[in-house]
């Protein structure tokens, strides 16, 4: 049994890590922007009411809410392998699963889950601006689409800055969880690393090292670019 910890090997497994950080920042921005994208979309039809698409949302968060990241990867990660093999068999196709790296199963994986959170941040913040915002833009002749990119959105994005900070933090911490399906990132590149002579103790205490510090990193960033907003938010109030 392991008595002592390796720092010198914990300095080395951050540095072998680090070359996969690419994979993990992958991971973790672009299923972030596709869930805002969706999640805001999502959050409209719920504030208007849109028929049929509105219950469909609901439904959505309701269920995806309930199911765990680590489910989503693996359900994600057999049913679009298993599609892809079946359409490959019926039309005689020559793409397989084989051709589809794990990583765009995991990004879809976690755009799902991602969703759902920022369904409901966006529509948080989207009903926190007064609703006669919506009414004087359409007093001066504006359309929907233009009282909520020039009236709304600039009110709501501000009230929702703190929140998409703790989604995106959330959003590199389940991207660690890939790794259960073969994606190399920053975690399976410590482990990777460490199955040499078994150290793992220290692989994770590098991998979490690394973690915190990407999380602090845009962390502090966010809260920086939430001070400018509501200081710029300020001025243009005065």
């Amino acid at each position: 049994m392991q008595t002592s910890i390796d720092l010198v090997f914990i300095w080395q497994t951050m540095g072998k890590s680090l070359r996969y950080l690419p994979a993990t920042l992958m991971l973790s921005f672009v299923p972030f922007l596709i869930s805002f994208v969706v999640g805001t979309l999502f959050a409209l039809a719920r504030m208007f009411n849109v028929p049929v698409v509105a219950r469909f949302c609901s439904l959505y968060i309701v269920v995806v809410r309930g199911i765990p990241v680590v489910l989503l990867l693996f359900i994600c990660y057999y049913a679009i392998y298993g599609g892809i093999d079946a359409l490959a068999k019926s039309f005689d196709l020559s793409v397989h699963s084989k051709d589809l790296s794990p990583l765009w199963i995991a990004i879809i994986a976690l755009s799902v889950n991602g969703t759902v959170y920022l369904a409901e941040t966006m529509r948080s913040a989207l009903m926190a601006v007064d609703r006669g915002q919506m009414e004087a833009a359409y007093s001066v002749g504006m359309s929907t689409f233009q009282g909520l990119r020039r009236a709304v959105f600039p009110q709501a994005l501000p009230k929702a800055l703190p929140n998409l900070c703790n989604n995106l933090t959330a959003t590199i911490k389940s991207a660690s969880l890939a790794f259960t399906i073969s994606v190399v990132d920053l975690l399976n590149g410590a482990l990777l690393y460490a199955s040499s002579n078994y150290k793992y103790l220290e692989a994770y205490i590098a991998a979490a090292i690394l973690y915190w510090l990407l999380c602090y990193g845009i962390d502090k960033s966010l809260q920086l670019l939430e001070r400018r907003v509501n200081l710029k938010t300020e001025r243009t109030s005065l």
